[in-house]
C-alpha cells in the first residue's frame, strides 16, 4: 500500500469525524462543509475497499473495520510526530514546536507559574520554537501525551500512568461555595452558628469536577446528599452553583471575582477546603529526547 500525502489527509479527516462523533460535528473542527467531508470518507472507503462508518438518517456509527482503521491511523500519526520531533532534536535547526496542554482557568491562579515561564522562555530568545497551548480535561491531556499530540501537560492528575512522569508544581485550594441568593446562602448570612450551617448541608445537591474522583465529596463527609452531578470544567460548575440549586468546591482564585460581585459565598471556609496538587506531566523519555521540552520544563519549575 502506497501511503502518500493524499492518503494521510483522508485518514486525518476520517479520524476527526470519528472523534467528533459524526460529519456534522466535525465541520467546525475541519473547517469543511458536510459534502466535502462525506466525499473524503467515500474516497477513503474506496481506496481501502472497506465500509468505515454508517452515516445517514439513523445517525453516525463506526463499523468494526472502521474502528480498527481509526486506531491504526492514530498509531500512524503518532509515528509521524515522533519522527519529526526526533529529527528536530537531532538537528537543532529549523522551526520546532512545543505543544502544552492545560486544565481550564489556571490563568486566574497567582500561584500558577505557566505565564511567567512562557514570558521567560520567550525572553531567552527561542525564535525557532512555536508554542501551542490547548485546554483539556486531565484524562484527555494524558491521552494526548501518550498519542504525542502534546509535549507537556499541566493539571490535576488523581490517577497516574506508568509511561508518564509527573512533577508537582504548586497547590490549588478549593473552598465550598453556594450562591448568595440560595436558601443556604441566605441562612449563612443570618446564622452565626457553625453547627447549624453544617446541619443545613445535609441533603444539598452537590456538583463536582469528575476528574477529582469524589475526593471533594470525601472532604464533606455528610450523612446525606441530594443529587450529585459531575462536570468537566469550572464554568459549568459555576453555572450550577449560581443557580442556587447546588453547592460545590471551587478554586479560590476562580471564585474570587464572583465573591467580589456579591453573588457567591463560601460555606464554613475554615472547615471545608480541598487542596489539590497541580503537576507538570510529560512522557518519561521525552525530557531527554527533545531539548526544547527540557528547557521549558526548567522555566516551569
Amino acid at each position: 500500500m502506497n501511503i502518500d500525502e493524499n492518503y494521510v489527509k483522508l485518514l486525518k479527516i476520517y479520524a476527526a469525524v470519528v472523534e467528533s462523533n459524526g460529519i456534522a460535528n466535525a465541520q467546525a473542527r475541519l473547517n469543511k462543509d458536510a459534502s466535502t467531508i462525506s466525499r473524503a470518507i467515500t474516497q477513503l472507503e474506496k481506496r481501502l475497499q472497506l465500509t468505515l462508518c454508517n452515516r445517514g438518517r439513523s445517525g453516525f456509527e463506526v463499523t468494526p473495520e472502521g474502528s480498527l482503521v481509526y486506531e491504526e491511523s492514530l498509531k500512524l500519526f503518532t509515528g509521524f510526530r515522533g519522527f519529526e520531533k526526533r529529527v528536530e532534536s537531532l538537528s537543532g535547526k529549523g522551526l520546532q514546536s512545543l505543544s502544552i496542554g492545560i486544565i481550564d482557568n489556571v490563568i486566574t491562579d497567582p500561584n500558577c507559574p505557566l505565564l511567567l515561564a512562557i514570558k521567560q522562555y520567550c525572553a531567552d530568545s527561542h525564535p525557532d520554537v512555536m508554542l501551542n497551548i490547548g485546554v483539556q480535561t486531565p484524562h484527555e491531556l494524558e491521552k494526548q501525551l501518550l498519542d504525542k499530540r502534546i509535549d507537556m501537560a499541566l493539571g490535576i492528575f488523581e490517577s497516574k500512568h506508568d509511561a508518564i512522569s509527573y512533577t508537582p508544581i504548586y497547590q490549588e485550594t478549593d473552598y465550598l461555595y453556594c450562591a448568595v441568593d440560595s436558601d443556604l446562602g441566605k441562612k449563612i448570612q443570618t446564622e452565626n452558628t457553625d453547627g447549624n450551617i453544617f446541619d443545613w448541608l445535609n441533603g444539598q445537591n452537590f456538583v463536582s469536577r469528575n476528574f477529582l474522583k469524589e475526593t471533594d465529596l470525601i472532604e464533606l463527609n455528610l450523612e446525606t446528599y441530594g443529587h450529585v452531578t459531575y462536570t468537566e470544567n469550572l464554568e459549568a460548575m459555576m453555572f450550577l452553583i449560581l443557580s442556587g440549586q447546588y453547592i460545590g468546591f471551587i478554586p479560590q482564585h476562580y471564585a474570587d471575582s464572583f465573591e467580589k460581585q456579591g453573588i457567591l459565598i463560601p460555606v464554613l471556609p475554615k472547615q471545608f477546603f480541598h487542596i489539590s496538587v497541580v503537576e507538570a506531566a510529560h512522557l518519561t523519555r521525552d525530557e531527554t529526547l527533545r531539548n526544547v521540552i527540557g528547557q521549558f520544563f526548567k522555566q516551569l519549575k
